[in-house]
């Protein structure tokens, strides 16, 4: 800003020149002093530059002036930790979706894109992610993978590569979630380097699921701040109340939003550092719930005082991010990212203005979006070394004939979280039998980069499937996304990982004759699809579990099954994993 435009700001508060936008007899959220009164709000070009008593603004010196009476005007809403690529939306598809319940900025980390794409991938979603209606602040992934050792990943960013895009890219905010929390208390170097070159960014994000006690504190005291991964009211407390920024998530799999705020109840604590998070959030959910604005619904629903939780999207979050001073509440010289809502109940949104200029109003996105190209390497990600062979899902053994207890991950419904479990299966002529009508089905997991081929094969408990011809398959396998399958056979698995080929990536649902589809062509995560029609396939393929199971978003389940940093059993491409321990287990006891 330069003197001309100081001068230019001056003029407009003092009503010398006119101004863009007035918004008059609203009801003002105050996040500042957690107060709510009447006040009108003037903007003059992307600047809320005059908080008013109602009356005391000239209209006649404003361009356009919108009537808020009885409406309650709020800061813009701030996601504080979201993976887009669970969205399954590229980023102009998602902006259509969440800006009209009132999001205005988020905070991305890509590493998602960043397994599959690696760092041309990464500048990819920068450059389509700008000249939209709404603030996409992007992170450097810090594990990529996410567990080295443990399985394929098709790209790896390690602490070079970071220390590259820092240095050649500003358009990064931040360094993603510090996932490998075990390196990190095992004093890994490479993780510590990470660690150092997060330090030179805005914010560096954190991830301790069930961490406590002096680990935690270890792992707080090298400057990882933040954590999305509580379950319980007991770690909620503990992470807030030794300063770390505690994101409550409610996405579509891991709901923890009702369980952390209990820890909140009967006790007056200071909630400056509690924010909220979607984490992965799908598009059904989005489209039928809402976005931070359904988050806002429970938390009043639990006792939380409505000023209060609307400063967990607002004012908390663009303090933890550093940018308080230039969002995150409504006063003079704050960006103009507003949202007017009918009530603080429901949060129903009735207009958001970005930057100062209305995005959304009438039930109507008030933006020209261009079209976005994919190029090939975006879509063609999907190279198997080998053909996959019925003999390659099997677990062989040369072990005489019998039953034998094996280690068997158990799927919980809405965590992301397992259980280990014990339970015989039988052996015949060298392989291991899944029991599909006790709710044992086989999973694989296959590299699907090109290169080693790997396979990990084991078995899994807990979708409640039990029909003995059925195989769901998909490349959204958190975080290295290897192609994950799990079926009643190994047949039946083999037709789903063609079919998962053909569209280029996706979901993948047979049963019986039957077969079901979402394509996810581009890095195998995302739709070329609109928002609507993505909508409309998932609530398609999700229709057929209906008549299966009573276990919620098995799809969606199935993809953090290999996921080796969250707690207790997962299978990667390399085998069969103790999370707890960080290392290979058998499968047969």
């Amino acid at each position: 800003m330069n003197i001309s435009e100081l001068k230019d700001m001056i003029s407009a508060a003092r009503g010398d020149i006119s101004s863009d936008i007035l918004i008059k007899n609203g009801l003002l959220v105050n996040v500042l002093t957690r107060e709510i009164y009447p006040a009108d709000i003037r903007i003059f070009k992307n600047k809320i530059i005059n908080v008013a008593i109602p009356g005391q603004i000239d209209e006649k010196s404003c361009k356009r002036v919108l009537d808020a009476s009885g409406r309650y005007i709020a800061p813009g809403f701030i996601e504080s930790h979201l993976h887009i690529e669970s969205t399954m939306l590229p980023p102009a598809e998602f902006s259509k979706l969440v800006v009209p319940h009132g999001t205005t900025t988020v905070l991305l980390d890509p590493h998602e894109i960043g397994n599959t794409l690696g760092v041309n991938g990464l500048k990819f979603l920068l450059d389509h992610s700008e000249d939209l209606p709404l603030r996409f602040l992007i992170e450097i992934p810090s594990c990529v993978p996410a567990a080295p050792g443990l399985e394929t990943s098709g790209h790896i960013i390690d602490s070079k590569s970071i220390q590259t895009l820092i240095n050649n890219e500003p358009r990064f905010f931040g360094l993603g979630e510090v996932m490998n929390y075990p390196g990190v208390l095992f004093k890994d170097e490479e993780v510590l380097k990470k660690v150092l070159l997060g330090k030179t960014l805005k914010v560096m994000d954190g991830h301790s699921p069930n961490v406590s006690g002096n680990d935690l504190d270890a792992y707080i005291s090298i400057g990882i701040g933040s954590d999305h991964e509580s379950t319980t009211s007991e770690e909620f407390l503990e992470k807030l109340r030794k300063g770390m920024r505690v994101m409550a998530r409610q996405g579509s799999l891991a709901k923890d939003l009702r369980n952390v705020l209990k820890a909140t109840k009967n006790k007056n604590l200071d909630l400056r550092n509690c924010l909220l998070a979607t984490d992965d959030r799908n598009v059904i959910d989005l489209y039928e719930k809402g976005h931070l604005n359904h988050q806002l619904q429970i938390a009043v629903q639990e006792g939380i005082d409505p000023i209060q939780a609307i400063q967990m999207v607002t004012i908390n979050t663009a303090t933890y991010l550093g940018l308080e001073k230039i969002f995150g509440s409504l006063s003079p010289g704050k960006n103009a990212d507003i949202v007017i809502l009918q009530d603080l109940e429901n949060f129903q949104v009735e207009t958001v203005l970005f930057d100062g200029i209305i995005v959304y109003q009438n039930n109507q996105l008030l933006w020209e979006y261009s079209p976005v190209e994919y190029p090939e390497w975006t879509t063609d990600t999907i190279k198997l070394k080998n053909e996959i062979i019925t003999s390659m899902l099997q677990i062989k053994t040369d072990i005489p004939d019998g039953r034998y207890p094996m280690k068997i991950i158990e799927v919980l419904p809405h965590s992301l979280l397992t259980n280990a479990l014990s339970i015989e299966l039988e052996v015949k002529n060298g392989i291991v039998y899944p029991q599909p009508e006790n709710d044992i089905l086989s999973l694989s997991v296959i590299e699907r980069y090109g290169i080693n081929g790997n396979i990990g094969n084991g078995f899994i408990k807990g979708f409640g499937i039990q029909n003995k011809n059925f195989a769901m398959a998909t490349t959204v396998a958190h975080d290295s996304h290897n192609l994950i399958i799990t079926g009643s056979n190994p047949q039946m698995m083999i037709r789903a990982i063609n079919q998962v080929r053909k569209i280029r990536g996706g979901y993948v649902v047979m049963v019986n004759d039957e077969i079901y589809e979402v394509p996810l062509p581009v890095a195998g995560l995302m739709s070329i699809e609109s928002y609507q029609s993505l909508y409309n396939q998932l609530k398609g393929i999700n229709k057929i579990f209906k008549e299966l199971t009573q276990f919620d978003e098995p799809l969606m389940a199935l993809s953090f099954m290999a996921l080796p940093v969250i707690p207790h059993l997962k299978l990667t491409d390399k085998g069969l994993i103790d999370v707890d321990k960080f290392i290979f287990t058998n499968v047969i006891i």
